[in-house]
């Protein structure tokens, strides 16, 4: 169905079942349509996802009976929900120029009625462009603060997330750990096997680590042969014995250098929030435990509290 332009492609389900959305339909009445030049005009003033759907919301909700919104990103990224819960959907997947833009799905209290539907339609054709840019950007800022050998976070991404998080566990008096790992003999490595095995090195832990970990958890490649595991609601027995897991696992993990088998290991700090501690000195004690646990011999792991 039409959006915005004759490029934009609406398809929508709702109550009723599937259908096509026309734009071939009776225009909007006046006061729709004062509603909707506002409607623009603010959804042109943000470029970040959460905000702009926030705002859409917000502003159905001024004209319109929608309880709450729920929001389904492109690409298997984690869903938005925006207000209440309801019974009644109503349901578009949105395209343009071919390229699909998520699926927005609206909540009400009543089922909807046709001019409600027409309303709403009529707002989700000047959502489309704000909407592919605000993902334009956000796929921007995603390469920004992402390691592209390893394909996960970079420390630009994990400065960010450690303030975040450590905000969050002292508002709400949860736990927080950190784990800082090293890969052995890293420099060896590149200058015996070559610098391609250096780099299936480090995305081989990547992976092994990736795999011991809870979805709560963030793994960021801190930098070099560094890597920084942070640990929400997670005391420091907890991390401990999380690292000893992906410290086995990486030691079991065989690596083919030009045809030579050939096994990496990898030695760690792990330091549990203090009371008033900031992210520099937080980090500062899981470096110590590491530089600890390569002073005792590598492969290893040590808590900063010993």
């Amino acid at each position: 169905m039409s959006g915005a332009t004759s490029q934009s492609v609406l398809h929508i389900h709702s109550d009723e079942g599937p259908g096509i959305l026309r734009r071939d339909r009776t225009p909007a009445p006046a006061r729709d349509t004062e509603h909707l030049n506002r409607l623009l005009r603010e959804l042109q003033t943000t470029l970040e996802l959460e905000p702009l759907l926030e705002l859409f919301h917000a502003r159905l909700k001024s004209w319109q009976r929608v309880a709450g919104m729920i929001y389904l990103p492109p690409g298997g990224r984690k869903a938005l929900r925006i207000g209440q819960r309801a019974s009644h959907q109503c349901a578009y997947e949105l395209l343009l120029h071919e390229q699909p833009l998520g699926e927005i799905v609206f909540l009400q209290r009543r089922a909807f009625e046709e001019k409600e539907i027409a309303a709403l339609e009529e707002a989700l054709a000047l959502l489309v462009y704000p909407l592919r840019n605000a993902l334009l950007y956000l796929e921007a800022l995603d390469r920004a603060h992402r390691d592209p050998l390893t394909g996960i976070g970079n420390r630009a991404a994990m400065e960010e997330a450690l303030q975040r998080e450590i905000s969050l566990a002292r508002r709400h008096g949860d736990s927080l750990s950190i784990v800082l790992f090293d890969i052995d003999r890293f420099k060896q490595i590149n200058d015996t096997w070559g610098h391609a095995c250096g780099d299936q090195a480090l995305r081989a832990f990547a992976e092994v680590a990736r795999a011991q970990v809870r979805t709560s958890d963030h793994l960021y490649r801190y930098g070099g042969e560094e890597f920084l595991l942070l640990l929400r609601n997670t005391r420091l027995q907890g991390a401990l014995r999380l690292a000893e897991r992906i410290r086995r696992h990486m030691e079991r993990t065989p690596l083919n250098c030009g045809g030579h088998e050939i096994h990496v290991t990898t030695s760690a700090g792990v330091a549990e929030l203090l009371d008033d501690e900031d992210a520099d000195a937080l980090i500062e004690r899981a470096d110590r435990a590491l530089y600890e646990a390569k002073h005792r011999g590598r492969n290893l792991v040590v808590s900063a509290q010993e």
